[in-house]
């Protein structure tokens, strides 16, 4: 019994030591990451500055092939500086330093910003897109407006980058005395039951093509999940191949 009371000792101590040690390695690649994409940032921000000058041409000195040269790199420098953010966005999560700041925020703000940000987007892919909100709902909800609206902002943008027809909705309502849902309901092209959960891991979507069709990183459910559990709340996820998605955040 001593023998075997000391083999287990030592393996709990061999346990305890590889956490510490796992504990310690996201720490450092946490930290890296953060620093990494603050110094990204400077010279990227450069790069976008140059090239949206570029693109005014107010000498009228550049032809269109030139133009569109500066166009791609600009497209190009918005792409990666979003990645960069949803990164860093990602390592401030892991370290645990995301900072959650509640306010009494108007729902009616919230849906203003909604129509100002993707009004055009559905008028640029020619699709539907719509609020309704129950006239029950609270005038104001104690929540972080920055990060509620990012939330929303990355599963609006998702809905309407996997839609090609019919429209994205967002439904806003009361479902407890004090929970309110946004669910984000598309027409798209819907995503497979055994698919569903590994959307909410860092780098995943839906398979290897969407990424070659859609872009993205695969980022956006992971950060927007885990800010969901940091407000208080949860995303939800239903969907039918061919027929549409809704992810309801709670």
């Amino acid at each position: 019994i001593e023998t075997k009371n000391r083999e287990i000792e030592l393996a709990r101590r061999g346990l305890e030591e590889k956490a510490a040690q796992l504990a310690l390695s996201s720490k450092y690649k946490s930290e890296f990451l953060a620093n990494m994409s603050h110094e990204l940032r400077t010279p990227l921000n450069s790069l976008l500055i140059l090239s949206k000058l570029l693109l005014e041409n107010e000498r009228g000195n550049l032809n269109e092939k030139e133009l569109e040269f500066a166009r791609t790199i600009h497209t190009a420098g918005t792409d990666l500086l979003q990645l960069i953010s949803d990164i860093l966005d990602l390592s401030k999560i892991e370290a645990g330093k995301m900072e959650i700041l509640p306010d009494l925020v108007g729902l009616a703000d919230v849906q203003a910003y909604v129509t100002r940000t993707f009004d055009p987007i559905a008028a640029d892919k020619g699709l539907h897109f719509q609020i309704d909100a129950d006239p029950a709902l609270p005038a104001t909800i104690l929540t972080d407006e920055q990060r509620l609206e990012q939330i929303l902002r990355n599963l609006l943008s998702n809905a309407f980058k996997f839609t090609e027809t019919g429209g994205v909705t967002l439904s806003i309502k009361r479902v407890a005395e004090e929970k309110i849902a946004f669910a984000v309901l598309d027409t798209g092209v819907g995503i497979a039951p055994d698919k569903l959960q590994a959307l909410f891991e860092a780098f995943q979507q839906d398979d290897g093509t969407t990424s070659r069709k859609y872009g993205g990183t695969g980022l956006g459910l992971s950060i927007s999940r885990e800010l969901a559990r940091a407000l208080g709340g949860e995303i939800q996820v239903a969907s039918t191949v061919g027929r549409g998605t809704t992810f309801t955040l709670i």
